[in-house]
């Protein structure tokens, strides 16, 4: 038996995104890369839409480089 998947939306936009370019907030919100610019205090951090957290860019990544 196969599972399909499909990838989550962006909070933003609604668009099904890929996993490993979403980033997300522990309020459970991913958003996508192009929604994100707006969303940047400055290069480092992100404010979510939803909790206003910030957030930063690199950690909030799920698959982040090493």
């Amino acid at each position: 038996m196969s599972i399909k998947t499909t990838p989550p939306n962006c909070y933003i936009c609604g668009k099904k995104t890929e996993v490993d370019k979403l980033h997300y907030c522990i309020c459970d919100i991913a958003v996508c890369e192009k929604c994100l610019n707006p969303l940047k205090k400055n290069e480092k951090t992100w404010i979510c839409p939803n909790c206003k957290a910030e957030n930063n860019i690199e950690k909030s990544l799920l698959f982040r480089k090493t």
